[in-house]
């Protein structure tokens, strides 16, 4: 056998990826990554062409999905992903990327923590996770929405838009006395101070087409970082497409060139890292449970800020919301809340009852006075199964639904909301909806860890039927709370690839 390419091959250049990676070579180890994409292209693009498209893809016909996923980067990122990964969805919208830098290309940026509740039956504790918050949250930089431009402790922070602080104020004058319902400032992975190679914020709204100042957390960043250690590799628009083990393990991509390592960390998303897995595991007539939250889009009106101006800010969530509806762990849905007047003007035109002109005259009319709520359930409530396309050579079709009674639970939901807008002075507007299963991208639960079986991994995301092949993205989250999980996947990327890099031995040098 020849010598392996690499201690370690990471599949995947996204931010589970990347979390993996700076843990291993910071210990020596020799990292290879292989990744779908690359950079070209990105610095010849232009304004007009990031919000415009190419081929003008900004004016194609609503599909109903939500904004961020209708912008041409968008467009172009899911529909190469749906075309190459081989993965159709029956009822379900299937999201990944194989761009550079994955999913946090299009992400919401929004950053949540899990507590111990939360994973009360993961294989891990908390203290686990703690250390790997901190780091990650260090290296991605996160800021905190706010009414004044500095924090307590001096540091600049990111203004709220007008709309959203006055909810806000509204809330803290008259909050639940059960504390059922809470109501925040939005934290999310945006940077308010400069920091190397990227700026700040600047406010002007281009968060939905690739942030060209680099103020949102993209894993492309850390890819800059990463290259510039000796024991790091990353190979540009080698597509993973199969894996098999010998003496170790080898990767074939769609070029037609392998790579070998002693141990594989798959990072491709859960649907990715399904598709790449198609014939490592005995995906019956079942098929394979995926995990995802059920998701509900609800427009607002705040009469209060009727033909008000609106203020810059950016157009990520300005606030979050938790709502608990029963007595279990998991039993509570969380949120954001977006200024519509930050959004692209398009995608809320093309669904009002009038002309082109007329609509949108009417849209700028009432603009800041909107606001668009994004409701996540656990992902318990869905019900979601990967399954082998017969029709297909490898290929995967997902197949969406939700738990017998979601709908109802949703209305219940709905109402129980309805009285949280009225204390906040807020009308809920007609148009409320459930997104299509995967719409919302929040995947897990394919491959859990702790889970005895052939699609359970041990605490170190390695496959139970494969040593030396481990998991690092969602699919080994155990189950799915309500919350963004984004962070989790990277913190506990990051915890995987610390126990890894202490339990190899020392790579030759």
């Amino acid at each position: 056998m020849n010598a392996p390419d690499a201690d370690f091959i990471i599949i995947g250049s996204g931010p589970a990826g990347v979390s993996a990676a700076f843990p291993l070579i910071a210990a020596g180890r020799r990292v290879l990554m292989l990744d779908a994409g690359d950079d070209l292209g990105l610095q010849e693009e232009n304004r007009s062409v990031r919000v415009l498209g190419s081929d003008l893809e900004s004016l194609r016909v609503d599909d109903g999905s939500s904004p961020k996923l209708q912008t041409p980067v968008s467009r172009g990122i899911l529909e190469r992903f749906q075309r190459d990964a081989g993965i159709s969805g029956n009822g379900f919208k299937p999201i990944g990327s194989l761009a550079r830098g994955g999913l946090s290309n299009i992400w919401g940026a929004q950053i949540s923590y899990l507590d111990a509740g939360d994973i009360a039956d993961w294989p891990i504790d908390l203290a686990s996770l703690q250390n790997s918050y901190e780091r990650v949250a260090q290296r991605i930089g996160i800021s905190t929405n706010a009414d004044l431009t500095t924090g307590a402790d001096g540091e600049a922070v990111l203004p709220l838009g007008a709309t959203a602080a006055h909810v806000l104020r509204r809330h803290k004058a008259a909050k639940p006395a059960d504390g059922s319902f809470r109501l925040f400032a939005a934290v999310n992975a945006i940077l308010s101070e400069a920091r190397p190679g990227r700026a700040a914020c600047d406010l002007r709204g281009d968060c939905l087409y690739g942030c060209p100042s680099g103020a949102i957390y993209n894993s492309r960043h850390d890819l800059l970082l990463l290259r510039k250690s000796p024991h790091f590799c990353l190979l540009d628009n080698r597509r993973a497409v199969s894996l098999t083990r010998d003496l170790g393990w080898t990767v074939k991509t769609a070029d037609g060139s392998s790579f070998s390592a002693p141990r594989i960390i798959l990072a491709a998303g859960v649907l990715g890292t399904a598709a790449l897995l198609t014939d490592l595991l005995p995906i019956g007539q079942q098929g394979l449970r995926l995990l995802n939250s059920p998701t509900l889009a609800i427009p607002l009106l705040s009469p209060a800020r009727l033909l008000r101006s609106m203020t810059p800010t950016h157009s990520l969530a300005q606030l979050g919301l938790s709502l608990r509806y029963g007595d279990g762990a998991s039993d509570y849905v969380t949120g954001a809340i977006y200024e519509v007047g930050s959004l692209p003007v398009q995608s809320f035109v093309n669904r009002m009852p009038l002309g082109r002109k007329a609509g949108r005259a009417a849209f700028e009319l009432i603009a800041g006075s909107l606001l668009v709520a994004t409701i996540y359930y656990p992902g318990d409530q869905s019900r979601s199964y990967i399954h082998r396309d017969a029709t297909a050579k490898k290929g995967l079709t997902v197949r969406g639904g939700f738990t017998d009674g979601f709908e109802i639970r949703a209305e219940a939901l709905k109402k129980a909301l309805r009285r949280e807008w009225k204390r906040l002075g807020l009308i809920q507007l007609p148009g409320a909806s459930l997104a299509e299963p995967g719409i919302d991208a929040h995947f897990a639960g394919t491959l859990p860890m702790g889970e005895t079986g052939p699609f359970g991994s041990s605490s170190d995301g390695e496959l139970n039927l494969h040593p030396g092949l481990h998991v690092v993205d969602g699919s080994i989250l155990p189950d799915l709370s309500s919350k963004y999980i984004t962070m989790t996947i990277m913190a506990n990327a990051d915890r995987i690839a610390h126990r890894l890099a202490a339990l190899e031995a020392p790579a030759a040098q």
